[in-house]
């Protein structure tokens, strides 16, 4: 079950890199922090980290979602859109491998072109069919310049 867990905070790590576009938001350096929780597992540590977005990229999903190139190479698919202006609502789904478990996540996340905040909901399953659930709380906000 360790062994688990550990692929499932692997697969977590995985949603929250960068994404395809959809949804404008300043370019400049931002601080993103994610809060992930899950049953039957020690406390994860919160993660922060600094992401700077050129104009070329500056979309929501950058801060959130692995890039395409990454989600294909693990298998992903990814669905997103707006709810309503300032909603994203979006799914990720990954199959497991023999490293990472496969993970299904949801997230609804409010935003402007300055800040982000919103929870996901995550179903993680390995090839064994083991699985965790958990919940995030995701949150960001535009720092400065870069």
């Amino acid at each position: 079950m360790k062994s688990f867990a550990i692929s499932v905070m692997a697969a977590a790590a995985l949603m929250a890199g960068p994404a395809g576009a959809q949804t404008a938001i300043q370019a400049g350096l931002w601080e993103t922090n994610d809060k992930t929780t899950m049953e039957g597992v020690q406390p994860i540590p919160a993660t922060s980290r600094k992401v700077c977005l050129k104009a070329a990229e500056a979309q929501l999903e950058r801060l959130l979602f692995p890039s395409p190139e990454e989600m294909k190479q693990h298998g992903c698919t990814y669905e997103g859109g707006l709810k309503q202006p300032g909603v994203l609502k979006s799914t990720l789904s990954c199959p497991p491998n023999d490293e990472v478990a496969g993970i299904d996540a949801q997230a609804e996340i409010t935003f402007s072109s300055t800040s982000y905040e919103g929870q996901g909901q995550i179903v993680a399953k390995d090839k064994a069919g083991t699985t965790l659930k958990g919940s995030s709380v995701l949150a960001g906000k535009r720092v400065g310049d870069c």
